[in-house]
């Protein structure tokens, strides 16, 4: 009974796949869904191809997850991945559906897939990963993830020991995944010019030693808690690594990557997004533990917000607009994404669509975050106006004026139409425009650059 309904699940699904990207010219999550209403185990019964990759963590998955697809099939493989789905369970089938047989055994050489961190025991206990790749464990949103010591127990409790971990080494909370369990191997960032002696973010997730609970020293801080952490009492450290990044260059957004077997490539990254070098040097370390040649990675490492499309360049009428999704509710992320303005000497007007667009909806906006949150760079004296949207737009304006920013510079809109009627109007060629958005909120961004674009027209 359990095959046939496999089997009937199998075909709606490739039906429902075929009409939603004929339809709407994109992939969804709804295959899965229909498909595990069908049969629930679902997920258990594909046959997995000769290598899976997953990739988990709070922060970086799907950059991370996209290069690794890109790279690997530069590398002439056939890859299945669920970046037009979401990193939960029906998300996972819709992409497999997708690339299978009526029996179910995927047909693609490797599987990349995208897994939420706190679906863990819905995904590791119906398939065994070759490799888990996690990039990071932060605080994330407080309603949904508590604490990063709680997804750590929700992906730890899970996992096989014929799973290969590949782990941040400079993070010392994900770093300790599958201890004496999994064979684990690491990637790690050195020092570099920005790093710093002391943590000079507002949030640092790691300061108790995980072994005996003496405070943690730092060698050097990368960002909040990655760095080089060891324990003075019980000489507790983080392991070798076996993969690393060297000479980060921000001015000209290149580093080097260092290779198990001694091999060094000089690679590019976004100026501007250190998170990026983290993923690169992460998605690195799984191909060359796959067997795939330094030339192939070489030439496929891009850009990988031009991959995603969260990160965009564009120019309206001498206006020059740079875009950048920021993660809702996750203070580091946001932090991180900021750091961007710091990159740039022009004069900037800075929109910040942050908050929750769909919050009358979702009724959940929880913004505790904001106070975790290093809103340092918009203190810069090149930014000229700071636009806040949204109905939470008061509440991101209050969190700023309490941290000691120059409220003349606010310009707050409720209405996402009017926001971006005010930003058009008062754009110049004498300054670009930085837009931070939370993923609900591209409709707004495409509203303010059509904006743009009608009055370069006129």
């Amino acid at each position: 009974m359990g095959k046939l309904r496999f089997l009937i699940a199998v075909i709606v699904g490739k039906v429902s796949a075929f009409l939603l990207d004929k339809i709407f010219k994109r992939g969804t999550n709804t295959p899965g869904i229909i498909m595990l209403k069908i049969c629930p185990d679902a997920l258990a019964r594909f046959t997995m191809p000769e290598t899976t990759v997953c990739v988990t963590g709070t922060n970086g998955k799907t950059g991370t997850s996209n290069l690794l697809t890109h790279i690997i099939r530069n590398s002439g493989k056939t890859v299945v991945n669920n970046s037009k789905g979401s990193n939960m369970a029906p998300g996972l089938v819709s992409a497999l559906v997708t690339q299978c047989t009526l029996s179910g055994k995927v047909t693609a050489d490797v599987a990349v897939l995208e897994v939420d961190e706190r679906s863990s025991q819905f995904i590791y206990t119906k398939f065994v990963p070759d490799y888990i790749l996690c990039t990071n464990l932060f605080r994330d949103s407080i309603m949904r993830n508590g604490h990063s010591g709680f997804i750590f127990d929700k992906i730890n409790d899970y996992l096989d020991e014929k799973t290969t971990l590949v782990l941040n080494g400079n993070d010392g909370i994900s770093g300790l995944l599958g201890e004496n369990r999994c064979n684990r191997v690491f990637f790690s960032v050195d020092r570099t010019s920005r790093s710093t002696e002391k943590c000079e973010d507002t949030v640092c997730d790691l300061i108790a030693c995980p072994k005996c609970s003496h405070t943690l020293e730092y060698e050097y801080y990368h960002y909040n808690h990655i760095g080089v952490p060891h324990c003075p009492e019980c000489g507790f450290k983080m392991p070798q690594s076996s993969f690393y990044a060297s000479n980060v260059d921000f001015e000209n957004g290149t580093f080097v990557f260092n290779g198990d077997k001694g091999e060094s490539l000089v690679l590019p990254f976004q100026k501007g997004n250190f998170f990026n070098v983290f993923n690169i040097t992460g998605a690195c370390a799984v191909c060359r533990l796959m067997g795939i040649d330094v030339d192939t990675i070489a030439e496929s490492i891009e850009d990988l917000s031009s991959k995603t499309g969260r990160f965009q360049e564009n120019l309206f009428g001498g206006v020059e607009v740079v875009s950048m999704l920021s993660k809702n509710q996750n203070p580091i992320s946001c932090s991180q994404s900021l750091k961007y303005l710091g990159s740039t000497d022009k004069e900037k007007d800075v929109v910040l669509l942050i908050t929750d667009s769909n919050d009358k909806i979702h009724g959940h906006e929880d913004i505790s975050w904001l106070y975790d949150t290093d809103f340092a760079p918009l203190a810069d004296e090149k930014i000229k106006n700071i636009y806040i949207g949204g109905s939470r737009c008061y509440d991101l304006a209050q969190c700023l004026e309490i941290k000691g920013f120059d409220t003349s510079k606010f310009i707050l809109f409720e209405n996402y139409d009017e926001l971006a009627s005010a930003v058009s109007n008062n754009a110049s060629a004498d300054r670009n425009i930085v837009i931070y958005f939370e993923l609900y909120a591209t409709g707004v961004v495409s509203k303010i650059k059509n904006a743009l674009a009608q009055r370069g027209e006129k």
